[in-house]
């Protein structure tokens, strides 16, 4: 069968459809090609646009969100001013050392000792080295340094050793050695 007699008969068939039978067909056939143009295109576009919307909308309230811990955080760094770092005289050494102390005491440090290792005198201040050695548990270790951290600025610890055996666990012996910075006399 070729194409001419395919069409022939296909336009003979549908001739001899009555009135009816045609108005019947030529709306099925576009139902169907409005169900399929639906089904392909608009369906899928539909749901991938309404997915985007529910990503923007879930975006935006993120944005919401981090807006606001960012101006409550805004507010919390307005009302307090920052901390300004003076180095004490060369003088205050001994209050230094007492103020490291009275950390160790808060955080129920044992001193074994704290020793000088030298100076190094630079420009407007001096660079003292310091080694202390402390009879301590790992927590109560952590909690000096943390201590030391937040309120000296100026002891800066550059090497932390903890050693411990079975006679002292389950504490230990830690080994700090720092830095602190003090102002040369004028």
């Amino acid at each position: 069968m070729d194409l001419k007699t395919l069409k022939k008969t296909v336009t003979e068939k549908i001739t001899a459809l009555s009135q009816r039978e045609k108005i019947i067909f030529a709306i099925t056939l576009t139902a169907a090609v409005f169900v399929v143009l639906h089904m392909m295109l608009y369906s899928p576009t539909s749901k991938k646009m309404k997915l985007k919307r529910q990503m923007l909308q879930n975006i935006k309230k993120e944005v919401e969100a981090v807006n606001l811990i960012l101006s409550s955080q805004a507010v919390v760094q307005k009302v307090q001013p920052p901390e300004k770092i003076t180095l004490p005289d060369a003088e205050d050494l001994s209050g230094m050392l007492a103020a490291i102390s009275r950390e160790a005491n808060i955080a129920r440090v044992d001193f074994i000792s704290i020793s000088p290792e030298g100076f190094e005198y630079r420009d407007k201040f001096i660079e003292m080295k310091v080694k202390i050695e402390l009879r301590v548990r790992f927590r109560e270790l952590y909690d000096f340094i943390k201590n030391i951290e937040t309120r000296h600025r100026l002891f800066l610890i550059q090497e932390v050793k903890f050693e411990t055996n079975s006679a002292l666990y389950p504490g230990g012996i830690a080994i700090l050695r720092a830095g602190t910075y003090l102002r040369k006399k004028q």
